[in-house]
């Protein structure tokens, strides 16, 4: 699966710990995508930047925040922010390295894991990190299931980044195990007894393509589980500008679609950008509500801010997810 086009975003360090500037978030999510409820209480995080420093707004209140479904207001059952809010399994997702490409993949980050571990070993005590791997060959693992042993994970991020595998003469093998990688998360994240909100954070260039329909199905997959994805590219990594016929920088897109972003960053800025990514998770906010009906349909989900708090917070910017399906656990 070849590796797709990254938006290169400026970073910069404010503080040690979680402290990297956010780059602009999108107030509007793609209509196309939908977001399963696990049970009868819907969960949409939210986040909200300001774009005059790129910081998450951490000042923001219940009665600030409008929800509505399908164009209708709902009202909210919960609320929660900060360390109110679900817990992390941060899974990082890396491709073996290709013969002839390895500059697309996850290759610049072999032996510069330890660049991230100051940032992970601050680590709230109950977030989780995991590993997990596809190859252009058609290989897929999960390497580490969550655990809060953080060398553990660093060790097994590096094995993973070892692996060298033979490019395929075509693309399907390495989209299909992209697929099975994340279908595995999918299914780790079903079965835990914690419910943790997965975070898939690629490791990886993303000069990709595949089919939309079916990176649209596995998004899908993925919003089951209220599942949000963020990406770290080497900024040495080629961009794709071009691809016919389908879509390209598949890790983007999901990135994206799931309400999170992808970051550009040099070397020495690795740990720059998984403490804005960890920044904004950490200060994000949680809105639950009841549907009203489980009708098995994809409904919209619309997220303002109230008319007072748009003016006080001026410019405060909302990402998050544009749909679910509201089905009840018996019918799923």
């Amino acid at each position: 699966m070849k590796p797709i086009v990254v938006f290169a975003l400026p970073l910069l360090l404010l503080q040690p710990i979680l402290s990297a500037i956010s780059a602009v978030a999108q107030q509007s999510p793609s209509p196309d995508l939908t977001f399963h409820t696990s049970s009868n209480l819907v969960l949409v995080d939210v986040f909200a930047i300001d774009p005059k420093n790129g910081l998450p707004d951490q000042t923001l209140k219940r009665d600030d925040f409008e929800l509505f479904d399908n164009d209708h207001p709902v009202a909210l059952t919960t609320f929660d922010t900060g360390k109110q809010t679900r817990p992390l399994a941060l899974w990082f997702v890396v491709q073996c390295s290709m013969e002839g490409w390895e500059r697309e993949g996850s290759r610049f980050f072999q032996g510069q894991i330890n660049r991230l571990m100051p940032t992970l070993k601050h680590l709230p005590p109950q977030d989780q990190v995991a590993v997990a791997h596809w190859c252009d060959n058609g290989d897929s693992q999960l390497d580490l299931r969550p655990t809060s042993n953080i060398d553990d994970a660093a060790a097994s991020l590096e094995r993973v980044l070892t692996l060298k595998r033979d490019a395929s003469p075509s693309d399907r093998p390495g989209e299909l195990a992209l697929q099975r990688t994340l279908q595995l998360i999918v299914d780790t994240t079903r079965s835990s007894a914690r419910e943790p909100l997965p975070v898939v954070i690629f490791l990886y260039g993303d000069h990709s393509g595949m089919p939309r329909e079916e990176a649209d199905h596995f998004i899908n997959e993925l919003l089951e589980t209220s599942a949000i994805a963020f990406g770290l590219k080497d900024r040495r990594s080629p961009n794709m500008w071009f691809l016919l016929g389908e879509q390209k920088e598949v890790a983007h897109y999901i990135a994206t679609q799931t309400g999170g972003e992808y970051l550009a960053v040099a070397p020495d800025k690795y740990a720059t950008g998984l403490e804005e990514i960890l920044r904004q998770l950490h200060f994000r906010y949680e809105l639950g509500f009841k549907p009203e009906t489980l009708d098995g349909k994809r409904h919209k989900l619309t997220v303002k801010l109230a008319a007072a708090a748009k003016n006080q917070h001026k410019g405060v910017r909302l990402r998050f997810r544009a749909a679910y399906v509201p089905v009840g656990d018996g019918n799923k």
